[in-house]
């Protein structure tokens, strides 16, 4: 039976860059994939670009990304650069947990250089909870969230330790070329995205004799998880 995972990141690029490729895979196995971005990254504006044309741009891109793996995009409203853990953010992404009855949630790590990251796992974590609650009174049915899991990103390294490893191997391609769609992945000039997330997935799979792995931190909530997902 598929499933549906949903991968959730502060900005475009983020979920699409370490979680991509274990969504690849579970999209080549018929699971169904849904990214949620709560911002469009839009305050990286490349020289020779407004602000809101690279917004719209990012927007397109990750719709690129998603569609190259039969999957679907939603890019919220939030600014850049202004993603606060409240309980309106948290609502609203339940919300999509329940709409697309999300099994499973790869999203940020609790520590980040970064504090949008930072605040989008905090918004994730608690969405999970008001997604999954049976008893929180909703339109929609409980999410039937079995399994969340934080992802392996350069900026959310403090205290991130692997837990979980995917061999990503056959998955590696689709991913890598769906990737290539986000401007961030092979033109930011202030650090190599794609050639980092490339080169991890070897060291990765070099622990566990594979040519591609991708590995994901234990939430700190992992004690309410079921461990036959995924």
């Amino acid at each position: 039976m598929s499933k549906t995972i949903m991968s959730v990141g502060a900005h475009t690029g983020d979920a699409q860059l370490t979680c991509g490729m274990l969504l690849a895979k579970h999209a080549m196995n018929g699971d169904r994939v849904v990214i949620v971005d709560l911002t469009a990254g839009e305050r990286g504006t490349p020289k020779g670009w407004t602000t809101e044309d690279f917004r719209q741009y990012n927007i397109e891109c990750a719709g690129k990304f998603a569609r190259k793996l039969g999957g679907e995009s939603v890019v919220l409203d939030t600014p850049d650069g202004e993603l606060y853990d409240t309980k309106e953010a948290e609502l609203q992404l339940a919300d999509l947990m329940r709409k697309y009855q999300a099994d499973a949630v790869l999203y940020h790590w609790k520590n980040s250089l970064h504090k949008d990251h930072e605040a989008a796992h905090r918004i994730t974590d608690n969405a999970i909870f008001f997604a999954s609650l049976p008893t929180f009174e909703h339109s929609l049915p409980p999410a039937p969230i079995r399994r969340f899991m934080c992802a392996e990103n350069w900026e959310d390294e403090p205290e991130f330790m692997p837990y979980y490893w995917f061999d990503v191997s056959q998955a590696f391609g689709l991913w890598k070329d769906a990737v290539k769609e986000l401007w961030l992945s092979e033109h930011s000039p202030s650090f190599p995205y794609l050639r980092y997330y490339e080169a991890l997935s070897v060291v990765r799979g070099a622990r566990i004799r594979a040519e591609h792995a991708t590995c994901f931190g234990i939430s700190p909530n992992a004690k309410r998880q079921c461990l036959d997902l995924l």
